[in-house]
């Protein structure tokens, strides 16, 4: 269950491992399992693809560098999901990079078994539809909560995004900069009254969150 917006939306897991089971025989051929270690790259920036990646086991992130070489997770995928489809129905979409955040291993299948496997099969569509809906019905409440927030709630609700990604470790100030809009001497500004209020703190190149609970008060304002 997902709250949108306003809405409550059900969210229907399918199983990738099942639908595998039951995909039609003439799929079968183009069906591809690899693995892929802790860290190692499934699709690199701008790489030509033309496959689809289910994913049956592990987590993997995608990410973009931008001009000055800065690393940023954008999102993660977990056992169940999917990526590579914007690339088939898109093709002039820019590939984004996606690594393995622990052992991953997924099936890959190129553009012509997609294309026979959504024919021969209506839950496979239905899957696909699904991971779709569920990425634009995120990426709207994203940005739905992003134009309504103030510069606090949007460093707050980054942080936040990072701490569930698991790369609160790992955050720079100068990304935190560039995904919140806003120039060095306002964040630190907004961080000073975080500190003051006890909610986060900047020390040694890293962000802590000191009190979870007065945080996540802080998040429902």
């Amino acid at each position: 269950m997902r709250n949108i917006g306003h809405m409550t939306i059900e969210v229907k897991k399918m199983d990738v491992h099942e639908l595998i089971k039951g995909a039609p025989k003439q799929v079968l051929p183009y069906l591809d399992i690899r693995t892929y270690p802790k860290g190692s790259g499934i699709l690199q920036p701008d790489e030509q693809n033309s496959s689809l990646f289910l994913l049956l086991e592990g987590t993997a992130e995608v990410y973009i560098y931008t001009l000055n070489g800065m690393f940023i997770s954008l999102y993660r995928y977990e056992k169940d999901g999917c990526f590579g489809e914007v690339e088939l129905f898109c093709e002039n979409r820019t590939t984004l990079g996606v690594s393995a955040v622990d052992p991953c291993k997924v099936v890959r299948v190129p553009r012509r078994g997609v294309e026979i496997w959504m024919r021969e099969d209506h839950r496979f569509s239905e899957f696909l539809l699904r991971q779709m809906a569920l990425k634009i019905a995120e990426n709207s409440d994203h940005y739905i909560r992003s134009a309504s927030m103030d510069l606090k709630g949007r460093v707050l609700h980054c942080l936040y995004r990072h701490k569930q990604l698991g790369s609160l470790g790992v955050l720079t100030k100068e990304q935190l900069m560039n995904e919140v809009c806003t120039p060095l001497r306002s964040l630190n500004r907004i961080l000073a009254q975080c500190r003051d209020e006890g909610l986060v703190k900047y020390e040694a190149h890293r962000f802590y969150i000191l009190d979870e609970e007065r945080f996540a008060a802080a998040l429902a304002e």
